[in-house]
């Protein structure tokens, strides 16, 4: 048995989000946000705490972020040498973008970093438990005028550290709350039905697993209850530890152009397709179908559809993405026509 794990970002785990402020060493930092967390006061905070340290700062970060609007941004701002991120996976996505100290091109659907770059650490504070962003060397942008998700990777865009506190989860609404963790659930299945799979990156997915089946039933009927998002937050975490070393697989690789072409939020669009791909999974993977039942019923739980009618994806809609899936598909461990047609044969039945 060979294979190797590698995961460096330092967790604080229930701790106050001003914490990430002694870990920052620098005298000239960039915060990075959304315009929800400036609006509910957050750089005051900052501005207050840093003082002079905080050289400049960016809150127009919008959902899903576009290729073209980050590269623009980018150049408007220079001279920091750490980044403290506040927000969602859109935020923590955009900072290793500006975390990169050099040039980034377009390569087909990757983003490419020049040889010569260095990189700018980024201190994170996620506030949805979901993405697991601050956990995976992984940043996503769109272009959606032509329909292409771009990917930007490498190992130096690992979080330098992560700070998770459970009062910046309080005031999430119901569907975000069930779509981040949806997102959690989906990178956890797909890291085990994943050809890059090992102990570590299975059982941390397991775990994830669990904690989801467990706890999102109960947090969406108390939604600001601390040790419900503790636990989902834990889960996010798990789930980012298991796919951080796999990638995702298949349901992503459906979601992209569900989420470009119908705007089905991206925790939504990479999950409803579970229950089937399980179905298409036959005896491969023992320890993912042991969890078969509970997870299909959890869709039933959250009143989340998994008919395709509901989401107004048509049989042609879904031939299209077939036949244009990203290199993701492949990490599945799937027969790709036998699930393209099994999927098409439920259109047909609609």
């Amino acid at each position: 048995m060979n294979f190797k794990y590698y995961n460096p970002v330092k967790i604080n785990f229930n701790v106050k989000y001003t914490k990430a402020l002694d870990s920052l060493k620098t005298n000239s930092i960039l915060l990075i946000t959304s315009k929800s967390f400036y609006e509910k006061g957050f750089i005051e905070i900052f501005k207050e705490k840093l003082g002079r340290r905080l050289k400049a700062y960016i809150f127009n970060i919008t959902s899903n972020p576009e290729i073209e609007f980050v590269k623009k941004l980018k150049k408007e701002f220079n001279d920091y040498s750490e980044i403290l991120a506040l927000g969602g996976g859109s935020v923590l996505d955009v900072a290793k973008y500006f975390s990169v100290s050099g040039e980034i091109l377009k390569e087909n659907k990757s983003l490419k970093i020049s040889k010569n770059s260095s990189f700018i650490p980024i201190y994170a504070i996620p506030t949805t438990a979901g993405t697991s962003s601050e956990l995976t060397q992984w940043a996503t942008f769109w272009d959606t005028p032509n329909n292409i998700k771009f990917s930007l990777s490498d190992e130096n865009l690992y979080c330098k550290e992560a700070f998770y506190d459970p009062n910046l989860y309080l005031n999430i609404p119901k569907d975000l709350t069930i779509y981040t963790a949806l997102d959690a659930l989906s990178h956890s299945v797909e890291s085990i039905w994943n050809k890059n799979s090992n102990h570590i990156s299975t059982n941390h997915a397991i775990r994830a697993i669990e904690l989801i089946l467990k706890y999102l039933p109960q947090l969406q009927n108390n939604l600001n209850s601390k040790e419900l998002r503790l636990k989902l937050i834990l889960a996010s975490i798990h789930a980012g530890l298991a796919f951080s070393n796999t990638q995702t697989a298949l349901a992503h690789a459906i979601s992209y152009p569900l989420t470009m072409q119908f705007q089905i939020p991206h925790g939504l669009a990479c999950s409803f397709t579970i229950p089937i791909l399980i179905e298409c999974m036959g005896d491969k993977n023992s320890i993912l179908l042991s969890y078969k039942k509970d997870i299909i019923a959890l869709f039933n739980i959250l009143n989340i559809s998994t008919n395709f009618k509901d989401y107004k994806i048509t049989k042609k809609d879904f031939e299209n993405i077939f036949d244009n899936l990203n290199s993701r598909a492949k990490n599945g461990l799937f027969n790709l026509e036998k699930v393209k047609q099994k999927i098409l044969s439920c259109c047909e039945k609609i």
